[in-house]
């Protein structure tokens, strides 16, 4: 009887034992999940691409030391029409050159243009989503305006994906920006986790919280700044482009930041584009949407 309840014991303890690991593993894992997600979306891969084709014949290089610490560096192309754009880059083409094929439309058209690389490839750390990268916008502004031939009556700036979102929040920050293009950017990045399809509401849970705070251990910042939706009406009456793909997923983003940036905003659909395809699925009204929306808006 006795050998009976030792073994009894053994396996109740055994049993024991693998649920508590198994309760465990489903609450490190989900931890895990998150803080690995967000370390990796905060440190994406610098592309290296440089090449401008065509090279402006009067391009200049340029090296800022940026407020956030360290240096980045950048190309100026003067202009011939009065007005200057701003690209910033963007998240996942990082090199100062990774934006001249949208650039270059205006360009052709007598814009100047600043292009600069992103804090990855310029080894500022990990990135932000477009919050901290705010701060390499006004480097480029006092930049400009240091320069003596810029006409600062007459900027404006250019950016897509979080650089778009970026854009958005330094105009509601620095008034010399004139005019603003975004593209494929986001209204609010918690809304868009909290919306992410889970069948696990606990699991998914704890995945998010992990992932809040490890952005919040990494930048210093919380998740919560990542909200355009709180900044785009402090931008009126300067006119505001959103561009987004009629199969981009964050399309309701874009109809989010109309309503909530007023009447000078205006949303243009790239009809069977995804996210950063607007140029190739529609090149040539694209050319003339974005040229006319700055001519209009800088020149005029």
């Amino acid at each position: 009887m006795a050998k009976r309840w030792r073994s009894w014991r053994y396996w109740w303890r055994l049993t024991r034992l693998f649920l508590i690991l198994g309760v465990l593993a489903g609450v490190l894992t989900p931890v895990v999940g998150g803080f690995v997600s967000m370390w990796i979306l905060l440190h994406p891969d610098c592309s290296t691409h440089e090449t401008l084709t065509p090279t402006p014949p009067n391009i200049e290089s340029f090296e800022l030391t940026a407020r956030a610490g360290g240096s980045f560096k950048g190309y100026y192309v003067p202009s011939t029409n009065g007005a200057t754009i701003i690209f910033p880059p963007a998240y996942s083409s990082s090199s100062r050159a990774s934006r001249w094929n949208e650039a270059k439309v205006l360009w052709r058209h007598g814009y100047g243009i600043v292009l600069y690389e992103a804090r990855r490839c310029a080894d500022m750390g990990a990135v932000s989503l477009g919050y901290q990268e705010v701060s390499e916008i006004e480097d480029v502004i006092v930049y400009l305006r240091e320069r003596g031939d810029v006409d600062m009556a007459h900027l404006g700036i250019h950016g897509f994906s979080t650089g778009g979102a970026g854009a958005i929040m330094a105009a509601a920050r620095y008034p010399e920006l004139r005019s603003i293009v975004a593209e494929g950017g986001y209204a609010n990045m918690q809304t868009i986790i909290d919306n992410s399809s889970v069948d696990a509401p606990l699991l998914f849970t704890l995945w998010r919280w992990s992932m809040q705070i490890t952005y919040q251990q990494i930048t210093g910042n919380s998740i919560d700044d990542l909200d355009t939706l709180e900044v785009i009406a402090d931008i009126a009456p300067r006119p505001i482009l959103l561009i987004y793909g009629s199969k981009e997923s964050s399309l309701p983003e874009g109809y989010r930041q109309l309503k909530a940036a007023g009447d000078n905003a205006e949303l243009w659909v790239v009809e069977g584009s995804g996210h950063g395809g607007y140029i190739r699925a529609a090149p040539d009204e694209y050319e003339q949407r974005v040229v006319a929306f700055f001519d209009h808006s800088l020149l005029n």
